[in-house]
């Protein structure tokens, strides 16, 4: 401890204010994290899960398996495997020189993340997810190593760790597949409510379409047979579009509603999508809630044993 002290003192003025003031924000940004994880987990525990078929409309948290939904499948780009959401990155090895001395490391060639809706199917029905800007805990990760942009082997092919350190691309990526058991927390909508036209909007394009058609208007509702619709046929028209309305209402009624989980409009709520259970994720939150606090205190109480020895 005297030689750090020791260090410290022969530090000079704008060396020790550099490190004193990074060690100050490092405190902070762990404060900043205890807080973050302890919402999370309060959050958590006040929230009850929901069953699809009667949650409210609102913030609410689900448990079902992750569904692929018809149509264009969700391939990740890298090992080309089907699944319900990715994150991929490729890195690419660059050498520099740094005192003399060749290094290594790895920058950014490329990065991407799915934007592809899926669907959790719970006990008493499914809902679309809709995963942008969520917070995503998958279920499956791989690294790999490659002398190419983009992988021709998966993570178990031959190019995939053999003679690691000659290859110049590093390849990661995170998946979530069909059939995973997740756990999600977000924001609950109705389809039907959301797209459903107005009243007077769908009799309007009835009576659009029919006007559209003469012959059939004609036909239909020129009782008189003088070749053009008066006003007591005209609203009679009216009067069996109406009709015509209510029963397409009533049939829309009684279909499938729809249901959509997406982004919070409040920031301060999480969008989390994981593969680990409720039980897991508080634990693990409410660790690392403790975790962020003890550094907190110990790297503050650093920065105050800093300050003490360079005043003293």
């Amino acid at each position: 401890m005297n030689e750090w002290a020791e260090a410290i003192e022969r530090l000079p003025a704008d060396e020790f204010w550099v490190y004193f003031i990074a060690t100050c924000l490092i405190s902070l940004a762990c404060l900043y994290f205890y807080f973050r994880y302890l919402w999370r987990y309060r959050i958590m525990q006040d929230t009850p899960t929901a069953l699809i078929r009667s949650a409210s409309q609102g913030y609410n948290e689900f448990a079902g398996i992750a569904r692929l939904l018809p149509g264009e499948p969700i391939i990740a780009p890298l090992t080309k495997q089907s699944c319900v959401w990715y994150w991929y990155k490729v890195e690419e090895k660059q050498s520099h020189y740094v005192r003399g001395r060749s290094r290594t490391s790895w920058s950014l060639f490329e990065t991407g993340i799915s934007d592809g809706v899926f669907s959790l199917h719970g006990k008493t029905g499914r809902a679309i997810v809709n995963p942008d800007d969520a917070e995503v805990i998958h279920s499956v990760s791989d690294t790999w190593y490659g002398s190419s942009p983009f992988p021709t082997a998966g993570p178990k092919g031959f190019s995939s760790s053999a003679f690691a350190l000659a290859k110049r691309y590093r390849y990661s990526e995170k998946r979530i597949h069909e059939g995973d058991q997740l756990y999600v927390l977000g924001d609950f909508k109705s389809f039907k409510e959301l797209a459903l036209p107005t009243k007077d909007e769908s009799l309007a394009a009835i009576l659009r379409q029919w006007k559209s058609n003469p012959r059939m208007l004609l036909n239909r509702f020129d009782e008189d047979r003088d070749g053009h619709i008066d006003s007591a046929e005209w609203e009679k028209a009216v009067l069996i579009a109406k009709h015509q309305l209510a029963e397409e209402l009533a049939r829309q009624h009684r279909g499938p509603v729809e249901h959509l989980i997406e982004r919070p409009v409040s920031s301060r709520k999480p969008f989390l999508i994981s593969t680990k259970n409720e039980a897991v994720l508080t634990a693990r939150f409410q660790y690392k809630s403790w975790v962020s606090l003890c550094l907190f205190f110990a790297i503050s109480g650093v920065a105050l044993w800093m300050m003490n020895v360079r005043m003293g």
